[in-house]
């Protein structure tokens, strides 16, 4: 039978993209108020997969570490954004130290959460990351999702939203507040309400009935 969403309980992991920058609310948000879900967010702006010495938000795997034992119902997490310019930009490591990272990340959470939905948000295709290496994680973080049976809720792949376009990057992200609310004419990298309801809302609602819907 078809439980449905609502009072079913979400974590949610990753950076800013999931924290929301430098707004509060994200799209984790807003799905979780949509289906009426209870959420809890542990996300860090500036948080990577891989170990960066200097990445301002940590590891990701570290705010799972630090969440509570008890099982929520799903898990959403993200990756991978902060670590393109770690790898690209920084050289702290490369995209195989991130695979290493990744997988103790995936396990970390299967076994510590075992009976949790874990479902993957890719970021969307990002102006203002490398492409060849958004490109490069893309292709070893769904690997191991696949590998480690994680859902893929796939911004990145189901969505037109590409930041490299300039009229989206203006239209769909923002840097700063306007009037205490996200703005316009971003770098490309964090979406504002127009590019969270309209690309990464519809997605992950849809990969969470899909997944309640078994």
């Amino acid at each position: 039978m078809n439980k449905g969403l609502a009072g079913r309980s979400v974590y949610a992991f990753g950076d800013s993209i999931v924290y929301g920058h430098v707004y509060p609310r994200s799209f984790a948000d807003l799905v979780a108020e949509q289906e009426s879900m209870p959420l809890t967010k542990f996300a860090r702006n500036g948080a990577t997969i891989g170990a960066d010495p200097h990445a301002s938000g940590g590891q990701i795997l570290a705010q799972i570490q630090e969440a509570t034992d008890t099982a929520p119902d799903f898990v959403l997490f993200d990756g991978g954004t902060n670590d393109a310019q770690s790898i690209f930009r920084d050289r702290a490591y490369d995209v195989g130290s991130y695979a290493e990272e990744l997988e103790k990340t995936l396990h970390t959470m299967k076994r510590k959460w075992p009976t949790a939905h874990l479902v993957y948000v890719t970021a969307h295709k990002l102006g203002s990351r490398d492409w060849d290496t958004q490109m490069a994680l893309r292709k070893v973080t769904l690997q191991a999702c696949r590998h480690w049976d994680v859902a893929i809720a796939d911004v990145f792949g189901e969505t037109t939203f590409d930041t490299r376009d300039d009229s989206q990057r203006a239209t769909y992200t923002f840097d700063d507040l306007v009037d205490g609310f996200p703005g316009t004419e971003g770098s490309g990298t964090h979406p504002n309400m127009a590019g969270i309801t309209t690309f990464y809302v519809p997605v992950v609602s849809a990969g969470l009935k899909q997944i309640a819907l078994r």
